[in-house]
């Protein structure tokens, strides 16, 4: 099976992938909430100096600030934004207007109450909405951001089409996300694990996301002076501290039976761990202009 024909397949049937989605979700939720706090994405660590999971989660907050040059006038969108933490924090440290939305209804509460607990309830807003085609008005928005969502969009050459229609004349984009190799690059075992990690987790429009091809997927939307930034070296700790943990149950419950489907997040911990250090699997930030 071919990348090409993973992705058209799962696009078929846009109310089955979101059903997978809600199940995965639902499912992981308590992992998410005991091992990373509610969020839904890595940390960054600089090299040579050693901070916490949550200063990892923090400093990655910063480098999304940094690479959009977020101000108080802005107003900002944050595409998949799970229970808001990337969106809280934004607002608190840099007074920008956050509207965050999600495809899952029960991270929209969790959001709004996590927004009132910092402090900036005014400044935000969430919102049940597909990122793939958005209520918003054209040239809404200053900037959009990611953090590992992107690769859930069942069509994602459609949602950055939306996420330009939406974002002003010379606005910003900061896309946190993995990239992949090309598939002969895996062996036939790697592709079959991959597959089955990909599928548990809805992670449909991964196959898209190449090494160094996906700043064509990008400008074919509209978006110019498109960078790469390779950041795989610093988040390598956060999923080195997750497979720590998932390595054990993974092989007593998972591997011997052909389970990773059905347990996708210790699956990814230990199978990606590998494959990262492969260089099959990067993780990046993908910055451009309309």
């Amino acid at each position: 099976m071919s990348p090409t024909d993973t992705g058209a397949d799962s696009g078929k049937d846009t109310g089955e992938h979101f059903s997978r989605l809600r199940h995965y979700f639902a499912r992981s939720e308590r992992n998410y909430e005991r091992m990373l706090d509610g969020a839904k994405h890595f940390g960054y660590h600089p090299a040579g100096r050693k901070v916490s999971e949550r200063e990892a989660r923090d400093l990655l907050h910063d480098l999304v600030a940094e690479r959009l040059g977020l101000s108080a006038e802005d107003r900002v969108l944050d595409a998949g934004c799970g229970q808001g933490v990337v969106a809280s924090d934004l607002a608190r440290k840099t007074g920008c207007r956050i509207d965050g939305i999600t495809v899952l209804d029960f991270e929209v509460p969790k959001a709004q109450a996590r927004a009132k607990a910092a402090g900036v309830e005014g400044r935000t807003r969430f919102q049940l909405m597909d990122y793939s085609a958005t209520s918003f008005d054209d040239a809404t928005f200053d900037a959009v951001y990611t953090t590992e969502t992107l690769s859930h969009s069942p069509d994602i050459r459609q949602t950055l089409r939306e996420l330009h229609r939406v974002l002003k004349p010379g606005g910003r984009v900061a896309f946190f996300e993995y990239s992949i190799a090309e598939t002969d690059a895996f062996t036939p075992r790697e592709w079959t694990l991959f597959e089955r990690v990909a599928r548990g987790s809805a992670m449909v429009g991964l196959h898209e996301f190449r090494n160094d091809r996906f700043h064509e997927v990008m400008e074919a939307a509209g978006f110019r002076n498109v960078q790469t930034e390779n950041i795989t070296a610093n988040m390598l700790p956060s999923l080195a501290r997750l497979q720590r943990f998932a390595l054990l149950p993974y092989y007593l419950a998972t591997w011997p039976f052909g389970r990773q489907e059905q347990n996708p997040n210790r699956s990814a911990a230990v199978i990606y761990h590998s494959m990262v250090r492969k260089g099959l699997v990067r993780y990046n930030i993908f910055t451009a202009r309309k």
